[in-house]
């Protein structure tokens, strides 16, 4: 059976549990974006497409299944000290589909044609370890490597609990990667008096699956609009969700995903988009001592933070404050280094930050206000040099391309996904270089001291 048949034979199945898929609406297999769902004809503001909450794949209905099917007790829902995570749920779920044969089917899997119709998305995860040698010097590298090994101890604990080893890390890891891709909030699945579905709490929200649904492909800054309600069916009213068009023209029926860069469009769908306008780069600091993390804290800064760059290449201030008060050399041992800090009158030490006003002393404190003036420019350069320091490190590990064999598809998804962190450096370093620019003017051209030292 093609992916197009599967897809057909899962909206027909969606109908008679009670969903609805207008009638000038098809699913079509598309060369590049894959399955989606396409208006036949020009289509006003109506529900195109609704998904019975009944048929949501929730934490609930999977441990549900999984019970029935594998004998299990809720209290072995357990992976190292808590309970199995919602997409560990899901994926077990989805996954037990596809160790039974028509012959010996469980009553309790309910989504056979469904999951029949999900994807292998090219995620990280399931490149070769070859293909996974592109992302090094990036980001994603780490976080690749990272949640690898959170999932195959995942992995582990599905083949000890459920006794079934066709959970391999392999399989696993696919059937993560395609509940990455298709997963929706719960808070879909909400009445709009606040009512909740299958017994989930109102205030949560976490993935769930949502079958059609998810056949509706990604464009950046579509307008959308979901619709929580009852709907009549062959089963009478029943609680949905449903997509309204906004006014669909012939053509492709489209989600839009949020504002998403590459790394996470890699990471969670397994496609990019060039020239990607929400691409980020995350810059943290490390190698900090605790007197930094103390001098930090009594700032109102986080050690350890992550720090994002968009496209325009502008240093969060959080991000130059906090490397300025990791490089000040300040003889206050109470203030750890930072700065903009005052002491009361009253705290037992004075540093120097009081001083009289008596007219003897007038030469000295412009003098004292004018070296504290050319201190602050010199740190100002120190710490832009640190951080483009940082930055020109950063640029050379994203700038040596490994040489590795790969599937031209994935190769190409990996490129556009390190150019696009190149740029983001690149616009920061043209930023620095503007920033010590005009520190360094302002030190030449600076006014002379008062006190004509």
């Amino acid at each position: 059976m093609s992916k197009l048949e599967a897809a057909q034979r899962m909206l027909t199945w969606l109908v008679q549990e009670g969903g609805y898929v207008h009638p000038n609406a098809e699913v079509r297999d598309d060369a590049s974006s894959g399955l989606g769902l396409y208006a036949t004809a020009d289509i006003g503001e109506e529900r195109l497409i609704s998904c019975p909450f009944s048929v949501a794949i929730t934490p609930t209905l999977a441990a549900d299944a999984i019970t029935k099917v594998c004998g299990v007790k809720d209290e072995d829902f357990v992976h190292d000290g808590e309970r199995w995570s919602e997409r560990m749920l899901a994926a077990a779920y989805v996954g037990l589909h596809q160790l039974y044969t028509a012959e010996e089917w469980p009553e309790a899997l309910k989504h056979r044609p469904y999951v029949e119709t999900l994807p292998t998305p090219s995620t990280p995860h399931t490149w070769t370890e070859a293909e996974r040698g592109l992302l090094k010097g990036t980001n994603l590298a780490g976080a690749v490597e990272k949640q690898e090994r959170e999932w195959r101890a995942e992995a582990e604990t599905l083949r000890t609990v459920l006794k079934e080893e066709g959970f391999t890390w392999e399989r696993y890891a696919t059937l993560n990667a395609a509940v990455s891709s298709r997963a929706f909030p719960s808070a879909l699945l909400r009445l709009p008096d606040g009512s909740a579905t299958s017994g989930e709490k109102v205030e949560e929200s976490y993935p769930v699956l949502l079958p059609g649904l998810d056949l509706l492909n990604h464009k950046r800054g579509q307008a959308i609009t979901w619709l929580s309600s009852k709907i009549p069916s062959s089963k009478g009213d029943i609680e949905a969700i449903s997509f309204i068009s906004p006014g669909q023209e012939a053509g492709e029926v489209l989600n839009n995903y949020g504002a998403r860069g590459n790394e996470a469009l890699l990471l969670g769908y397994g496609f990019v988009i060039p020239s990607n306008q929400d691409d980020t780069l995350v810059l943290q600091l490390g190698g900090m001592s605790d007197e930094i993390v103390a001098a930090l804290e009594k700032q109102g800064l986080e050690a350890g933070k992550r720090f994002e760059v968009g496209r325009d290449g502008v240093l969060p201030q959080e991000l130059v404050r906090t490397v300025r008060v990791m490089m000040a050399d300040s003889g206050c041992s109470c203030c750890g280094g930072g700065d903009d800090h005052d002491h009361d009158d009253d705290d037992g030490h004075d540093h120097g930050h009081n001083h009289g006003h008596d007219d003897e002393d007038d030469d000295e404190d412009e003098h004292a206000a004018h070296e504290k003036e050319v201190n602050e420019l010199e740190l100002e350069l120190d710490v832009l040099g640190m951080l483009g320091n940082m930055l020109d490190d950063k640029l050379v590990r994203l700038e040596d391309v490994p040489e590795a064999e790969a599937r031209p598809e994935i190769a190409e998804m990996a490129s556009t996904y390190r150019q696009g962190q190149i740029d983001i450096v690149s616009a920061a370093l043209e930023q620095l270089t503007e920033r010590v620019d005009r520190v360094e003017m302002l030190l030449a051209d600076g006014p002379e001291c008062p006190c004509g030292c």
